[in-house]
């Protein structure tokens, strides 16, 4: 029993800092670089995030979880599987954002670059440039 209260004791502790720190370091990032904003835009609602950008959390926040359980085991005087727990969720973690990294270069190119099927853009007048 005593066992099972440590486990859940330090992934929560490990959830609730991590959560924390997080969102202050977010807060604190957001609040240095917001320029004065107008009276209509401090009314607007903010956008909510993509469909594929709370995924990609949701698989970061799991797998910084498999790190802290691997830390656990290990404390639990089982290294093997503590090692191969952290693997895992290192992989994860890399892969996961590897993966959304390439797919947001590749958005980002398909949306700034002049492809040759594209039309070229319009001035705001309606004349071709």
């Amino acid at each position: 029993m005593k066992t099972v209260l440590t486990v859940s004791a330090a992934l929560t502790v490990g959830f609730v800092l991590g959560f924390a720190l997080s969102w202050a370091t977010i807060w604190y990032l957001r609040r240095r670089v917001r320029e004065p904003r107008s009276a209509a835009q401090v009314w607007r609602e903010p956008a909510k995030p993509e469909t594929m950008k709370r995924v990609i959390w949701v698989c970061l926040g799991m797998g910084f979880a498999w790190v802290w359980c691997s830390y656990i085991l290990a404390y639990l005087d089982k290294p093997q599987i503590a090692e191969s727990l952290s693997q895992v969720a290192v992989t994860e973690i890399i892969g996961v954002v590897l993966a959304y990294s390439i797919k947001s270069a590749v958005e980002n190119l398909s949306k700034n670059n002049r492809w040759p099927d594209k039309d070229p853009p319009k001035d705001e007048g309606g004349k071709m440039s």
